[in-house]
């Protein structure tokens, strides 16, 4: 289901931009292959925010909301205000929540943990993603650890917005796992930064292109911003992963 997932999502999001394009009369700009990278990767992103048991007709909505809502009615690539990946798969947590399981992924024991359940954690199975995922995309963690060290030598990504990102998710995580942990502190930080969407924001979403700042004091106050309403919606609110809503 999970090939079938990024399939449809991509497949989807390239039809409906086609179809506008057709009905603004600038099907031409899909004369080139590249035309079609973006909205595949927005269709490819929402099926990796999502997981495997959202039902296919809700990734198609969401899919549908996030391009044509979240990006065509803005003038298309360049002129959204959102990043439209996350537009689509906020509408499906939002609207179809009865419909999404999860499981009892770690983000969800992290709640039980600060009630009063033993900090228990396989280390190594976190970082082998052997665990139930909130995302498809969230648990080939190794993977994403290398791509945001390739990505940030080469300066796709920017230091100053994904490297920050991820210093303050770490550094806020050791100090609510320090208050409430003491030692267990580590345990607490790393169950953070290697589960739930963490690194995949920082490699895919946190520093997008269009909706991401520009200055150089911005990207800082962006990204500290992100991480601590993250870290706000993992440990006091009512969903167990704030990513999506911060950014």
């Amino acid at each position: 289901k999970t090939f079938l997932m990024l399939l449809l999502g991509a497949l989807t999001s390239v039809v409906i931009e086609v179809l506008y394009s057709i009905k603004e009369g600038t099907s031409q700009d899909f004369s080139e292959y590249k035309r079609l990278v973006d909205p595949i990767n927005t269709g490819l992103l929402i099926a990796l925010l999502l997981p495997t048991s959202t039902p296919i007709y809700v990734l198609l909505l969401a899919v549908f909301i996030g391009v044509y809502i979240g990006k065509l009615v803005f003038g298309g690539y360049g002129y959204y205000i959102f990043n439209p990946a996350l537009v689509g798969v906020l509408f499906a947590n939002i609207s179809f929540k009865s419909f999404i399981t999860y499981g009892n992924t770690p983000l969800v024991q992290l709640k039980g943990v600060l009630s009063g359940d033993s900090l228990n954690f396989n280390l190594v199975d976190l970082f082998i993603g052997n665990y139930d995922a909130i995302a498809i995309g969230s648990t080939s963690v190794l993977i994403l650890f290398v791509l945001f060290i390739y990505l940030l030598i080469t300066k796709v990504i920017d230091i100053r917005i994904s490297g920050v990102f991820v210093g303050s998710v770490l550094l806020i995580s050791l100090i609510i796992g320090y208050i409430n942990f003491g030692a267990g502190m580590w345990s607490y930080m790393i169950v953070n930064v290697v589960t739930g969407l963490t690194m995949f924001a920082a490699v895919f979403l946190v520093g997008e292109s269009v909706s991401s700042p520009t200055s150089r004091e911005t990207k800082w106050i962006y990204a500290v911003i992100v991480a601590v309403m993250t870290m706000l919606v993992r440990v006091v609110g009512d969903a167990f992963e704030g990513v999506v809503f911060a950014i």
